[in-house]
């Protein structure tokens, strides 16, 4: 039953990503592509906060930014995608790096032969809605962040886009002094 719930899910993104862009993704410029990439990333940022809701009602609270940022790569990522965030690095000042080397809903996003151009930025439109989900999930925990993604390998065999880094920056409170 797990497959079936995944592969629901992936079809699912697969047309939240085709409804973002509209019908012809091949010719859609780089503003429609940008446009497109805002819808996915609110609407993940609505389900992180929900689900980021759901998985800690019955939890401790956090004691740090630290702490949050580990449930996200393990516990949350893990409910979502059903495997960890591979790479998780920090400079120590407010900036973390998750990296997924194998993202499901990329590794399932093969672009077509006549969308091998601009198969990166359409590839960068799957990895929003997740973005959207850390932040979504940050918030909800009361982290202010932003928090960016870049799509960072092919799979050379298969010649598909499969990995994924985010870049999260914490940002200060409102009440913070600079």
């Amino acid at each position: 039953m797990p497959e079936v719930a995944e592969t629901c899910f992936s079809f699912l993104h697969m047309e939240m990503v085709q409804m973002a862009l509209g019908t012809d993704t091949a010719a859609a410029t780089t503003s429609e592509l940008q446009h497109a990439g805002r819808k996915l990333e609110a609407i993940g940022f609505e389900v992180g906060q929900r689900l980021a809701e759901r998985y800690t009602k019955d939890r401790a609270r956090f004691a740090d930014t630290l702490e949050i940022i580990k449930f996200i790569c393990k516990d949350f990522w893990f409910e979502i995608y059903r495997k960890q965030i591979d790479k998780l690095q920090t400079n120590n000042r407010g900036i973390y790096m998750l990296q997924d080397n194998k993202h499901r809903l990329l590794s399932r996003s093969s672009p077509s032969v006549e969308r091998q151009a601009n198969a990166k930025q359409v590839g960068l439109l799957h990895v929003k809605f997740p973005s959207g989900l850390i932040r979504g999930a940050l918030h909800a925990l009361g982290v202010n962040a932003s928090v960016g993604v870049e799509v960072v390998d092919r799979d050379k065999e298969l010649d598909r886009l499969c990995a994924c880094q985010f870049t999260i920056k914490i940002q200060p409170s409102d009440g913070a002094k600079s």
